[in-house]
């Protein structure tokens, strides 16, 4: 029964991924390029539905449902959270995102857990990208501060509902998606890290360059549950028209192997992704996830700002 419910979550997770997009490279260009964060508020509404759910079912569940403990902001964690910003503008989609892009056709993409393998093998060899050590989440345990933290996510989620809905009004090139769409993937996607924290595909990947080898009995739920995204995000772009096959290159094939090997150096330091990121450690409350997913967010636009002006030199003309 759980497994039904992991899988059946995943869809939703894959189908709203599709439907919205939880990309930060495709967030971070409709800031470069359009000059507006559309899709950044979405991700508000994302993490702030998966705040919602993680706090109270951790509460009332005991260790059962799993909150997301904390880890030291260190240098470490600044260096792995620029990592992930890079390799993600390497492979053109963050590690969502990349579900979404397979979704429309894009098989290069598949390419990217060989990157990961590549990146987290070389990492496990390394002391230096190693994690800190993590900490015991405080407010696992119903407490004062972590009911104001709830607060704020219902007080964020409202703002943002309200926000998203007036842009809709003020800008016809705002994103039309709906605003329902986004909490959907907030509230499925914080059931999957509550109740199997390592389902996300880069985990799976993470686990099996650890044992050397594939094994299907530990593995069948991950690959169950990558499928159900997968099949989710297909779906998605079927019933929207966006489902186009393109043939991959050699040139995008390679870009998502190096994209990925640069995403695994940099979840090995945080340690996470951007899903994790998004879906569990800042709704966990946690302050490493919330440095982790900024830097990141703030890394993604300054490497694409710069490549572009590096394209368009008249955007710095000699002085």
């Amino acid at each position: 029964m759980l497994l039904i419910a992991l899988v059946a979550c995943a869809f939703l997770v894959g189908l709203s991924i599709g439907r919205g997009s939880t990309c930060a490279v495709t967030a971070a260009k409709e800031v470069v390029f359009k000059r507006h964060g559309t899709m950044l508020i979405g991700f508000v509404l994302a993490a702030s539905a998966a705040g919602l759910v993680t706090y109270p079912l951790g509460w009332l569940s005991g260790s059962t449902f799993h909150v997301t403990a904390d880890v030291p902001v260190s240098a470490a964690l600044v260096v792995g959270a620029v990592l992930i910003g890079v390799g993600a503008v390497i492979n053109d989609a963050c590690l969502l995102g990349t579900l979404a892009r397979i979704g429309q056709g894009e098989i290069h993409f598949l390419a990217l857990p060989v990157g990961l393998a590549l990146g987290f093998g070389i990492a496990d060899q390394q002391a230096i990208l190693a994690a800190g050590v993590p900490i015991e989440n405080p407010h696992a345990m119903p407490s004062l501060a972590g009911g104001l933290i709830v607060a704020v996510f219902g007080g964020l989620l409202i703002a943002g509902w309200w926000y998203l809905g007036r842009q809709r009004k003020v800008r016809p090139d705002a994103r039309t998606w709906s605003r329902g769409v986004m909490v959907v993937m907030g509230v499925c996607g914080a059931l999957l890290f509550g109740l199997e924290p390592h389902w996300s595909y880069p985990d799976a990947v993470h686990a099996a360059v650890a044992r050397n080898r594939m094994d299907l009995h530990l593995d069948i739920r991950a690959l169950a549950i990558a499928l159900a995204l997968v099949a989710g995000s297909v779906c998605s772009a079927a019933l929207s028209g966006a489902f186009v096959l393109q043939k991959p290159t050699f040139a995008l094939i390679g870009r998502s192997i190096l994209g990925g090997a640069v995403m695994a150096f940099g979840g090995t330091l945080i340690p996470g992704g951007n899903d994790s990121l998004l879906l569990a450690a800042i709704p966990s409350g946690t302050l490493s996830g919330l440095a982790a997913y900024g830097i990141m967010t703030v890394t993604v636009p300054a490497v694409l700002w710069l490549s572009h002006a590096r394209r368009s030199p008249a955007l710095f003309p000699a002085r």
